[in-house]
């Protein structure tokens, strides 16, 4: 694909030209692509129609997303030069949210212990939750982080309940993003 810069016979020009190449317009750049081709004839496969649905989904949630007030300032914050707060969000619903790291370097099995999470998303983590349960596998406790509103992809979770068997306990964050998707993270002590 070329980038064409400063020639005035294709700034901005879009479409096709004799079924050979394509121009495309991207913001304020122009390139021109070899003409795709497509098998009309040939039935779609079980992955291509998976990525339609996902694709249709996705254009969904975008269009819901920019027509709230709200939600639309939000994606227009991180709007770069050739983009919209319509290609954010629907970049967001396809991006689901890594959970990177669990500290629980402090975690001692007492109440107001310390257990921190690492999150990340290619917008913004919207919560985190934690579980802790025991070796045997019973549920401790769960619940809500909070976010550091210094270092802004740490969140703390400070522990409720004591928690006598600690090794072999097993620790789940699940961080959330915007569009509801999530991504989870497990250690065991």
């Amino acid at each position: 694909m070329a980038n064409v810069t400063d020639n005035l016979l294709v700034r901005g020009a879009r479409g096709h030209v004799g079924k050979q190449f394509v121009y495309r317009k991207h913001g304020d750049k122009t390139t021109i692509a070899r003409m795709p081709s497509v098998n009309k004839d040939a039935a779609p496969t079980e992955k291509q129609l998976q990525k339609r649905e996902l694709f249709s989904d996705a254009a969904t949630y975008a269009k819901d997303a920019i027509s709230s007030a709200d939600l639309r300032k939000e994606y227009e914050k991180k709007v770069t030069p050739g983009t919209n707060a319509y290609n954010i969000a629907f970049r967001d619903y396809l991006k689901a949210p890594v959970v990177r790291k669990i500290d629980a370097s402090d975690y001692n099995g007492l109440a107001g212990s310390v257990i921190v999470i690492n999150a990340k998303d290619d917008f913004r983590v919207a919560e985190v939750k934690l579980r802790i349960h025991s070796a045997a596998g019973i549920l401790v406790e769960e619940g809500k982080a909070v976010l550091d509103p210094i270092r802004r992809r740490l969140w703390n979770y400070r522990t409720t309940q004591n928690n006598a068997s600690l090794a072999g306990s097993v620790i789940s964050a699940t961080a959330l993003d915007l569009p509801g998707h999530s991504g989870s993270l497990d250690i065991t002590l």
